[in-house]
């Protein structure tokens, strides 16, 4: 899986709280907060399907978008990349520090310390 960017994980943020959305209602959220115009948006989200972050449907004709992977997959992902280059961490990952975020579901949580610590680790 392809490691997103910091725009293209405010994208996911928004597709992970609702789903699926079209490229419109992704720039109502998203285009304010970045500065963004509708043509970077629609420019990110091209970039993002071709990196397998998003896959498009159709729905009642209008071309929608949803994450790939779970929100803890794809934070499980930039965590290790995170802990294993910047701070050079090759064991056990300190999940615990992240229990309390608002991000993260409680089931979510435990996917995540799962994924870092549990032996998927097939990122």
């Amino acid at each position: 899986m392809s490691q997103p960017s910091k725009s293209e994980l405010a994208i996911l943020k928004i597709l992970w709280a609702e789903t699926p959305l079209s490229a419109r209602e992704i720039q109502e959220k998203v285009g304010p907060k970045m500065d963004w115009s509708f043509s970077t948006t629609r420019t990110t989200l091209s970039r993002m399907c071709d990196k397998a972050l998003l896959k498009q449907s159709s729905k009642h004709g209008v071309r929608v978008f949803s994450p790939c992977e779970s929100k803890a997959r794809t934070l499980s992902g930039v965590m290790r990349e995170f802990f294993a280059t910047v701070l050079e961490i090759d064991g056990p990952l300190p999940t615990a520090a992240f229990h309390d975020s608002k991000v993260l579901t409680e089931d979510e949580w435990l996917e995540l310390d799962d994924l870092l610590n549990g032996g998927d680790n097939d990122d």
